[in-house]
């Protein structure tokens, strides 16, 4: 009875958030607790010790530093400079906002950087060129998604926690997570191509408004150089243990590097230059954010230990079929996220059931991940999931915003469909 009462905790803490309109890391720290302590017999030092520490550095830092780009204007002047690059070519504009999101987001900000910055960019050119702004939600949010998965940022790094959590480490997890981030990327691309053909994409068209941007402050060149050094330290010791596996300083070097702890040596760097403000840059870590990831993640954490993973995994294991299960997980984890955040709360709830309902239905573990996260962060174009409402603000126009929420509305639904059936075709596996 526990067990169900925690699983259905988690549904709970999501409705009155959402009813609410409070933060659901709140209610889940807060029934994390009450079961924890007083239903469980833990010690309440042993419920604090689940926050997870190891994440909530990661996003703190990684979004600090990149806070500073922004106040500076660094990364909204490179993709002004890309916009004017392509001012000849305009079908290739959407393609390019694309690409500049996917950029951004994999440097390691992650997602939500993205949809701060890059909203009310895209959503402006959009005006501009005459582009359909169902295809400027999918540059913003399927393209932070997609440069989430790189090795550096914050997609990954949430995913490889839930593994962590549900058992799974070593080159296997390493090996699992390669093959997780590339479905998610590929399914992101290929709803980009639909979208784009659907709506026309290529007939765009540039305005003669479009002015030659500023050139590059000395401020600004310094923060790049400070991004692509951080970016190359990342990449390249990693590349090189590859050709010198018997060297134990590339190897030390390798294994000591970490991305927030990189970006933490960055940051220092940049505020003794002072290349930014430092309240300003402050404003950009997305605290609401880390207290649902973390708060969702103790309460998973406290469900684990009353065994409701293991008893929810076993019935789904008991009830669905191999291609049942991994349909039926891509449409759960839709259906959840619609209302909710998928890094915060649909991962790290789904997730640790994985291992056993892998085991129950012979289906892979990367294709049931790779279900739940495709799933999930297709419906974050919903108006009501992080994505689709920083998009949605974006636009200025209110008569625009309430036909737009329509439309967020219908395509959250549709991509959940889409996801599902990209699961249940084989092409995510």
């Amino acid at each position: 009875m526990t067990s169900y009462l925690i699983i259905l905790s988690i549904f709970i803490s999501v409705a009155i958030g959402y009813k609410c309109k409070i933060n659901v890391g709140i209610i889940a720290m807060a029934f994390a607790y009450i079961f924890g302590c007083f239903v469980l017999g833990l010690k309440s030092s042993a419920v604090i010790a689940m926050w997870p520490t190891s994440l909530f550095y990661f996003i703190l830092m990684v979004s600090f530093f990149y806070g500073i780009a922004m106040t500076n204007g660094t990364l909204k002047l490179i993709a002004e400079n890309a916009i004017y690059l392509c001012r000849n070519r305009a079908w290739f504009i959407p393609i390019l906002l694309w690409l500049i999101s996917f950029g951004i987001s994999g440097l390691g900000p992650g997602p939500v950087t993205v949809f701060a910055f890059m909203a009310p960019l895209v959503m402006a050119t959009a005006d501009k060129i005459g582009m359909n702004k169902i295809i400027g939600t999918i540059c913003v949010v399927g393209a932070g998604v997609a440069g989430g998965y790189t090795p550096i940022s914050l997609c990954y790094a949430t995913v490889r926690n839930c593994l962590v959590t549900a058992g799974y480490e070593g080159e296997a997890l390493i090996a699992d997570l390669n093959k997780i981030a590339f479905n998610n990327i590929l399914a992101q691309v290929l709803i980009f191509i639909v979208i784009y053909l659907i709506f026309k994409g290529w007939t765009v068209q540039v305005s003669k408004e479009i002015k030659r941007p500023e050139p590059f402050t000395k401020k600004q060149v310094q923060t790049l150089a400070l991004i692509v050094t951080g970016l190359a330290v990342m990449i390249i010791f990693p590349l090189i243990k590859n050709f010198m596996p018997d060297s134990a300083f590339i190897a030390a070097v390798s294994k000591g590097l970490e991305p927030s702890l990189v970006s933490t040596v960055l940051l220092v760097i940049a505020l003794m230059l002072k290349l930014g403000d430092q309240k300003k840059a402050l404003n950009f870590v997305p605290f609401s954010t880390i207290i649902l990831v973390c708060g969702v993640g103790m309460l998973v954490s406290v469900a684990t230990q009353a065994g409701a993973v293991d008893m929810f995994s076993s019935w789904i294991g008991d009830n669905l079929s191999a291609t049942t299960a991994k349909l039926v997980i891509a449409l759960v984890a839709g259906c959840m996220s619609f209302f909710s955040s998928t890094l915060g709360v649909v991962g790290p709830a789904l997730i640790p059931m994985i291992p056993n309902i892998a085991g129950a239905t012979g289906v892979s573990v990367t294709a049931l991940v790779s279900g739940i996260m495709i799933g999930g962060h297709f419906a974050g174009v919903s108006p009501f999931s992080t994505g689709g409402a920083m998009t949605l603000a974006g636009e200025n126009n209110e008569e625009t915003k309430n036909k737009l929420f329509i439309q967020l509305m219908v395509l959250s639904i549709a991509s959940i469909l889409f996801a599902s059936v990209l699961v249940f075709i084989g092409v995510v596996r």
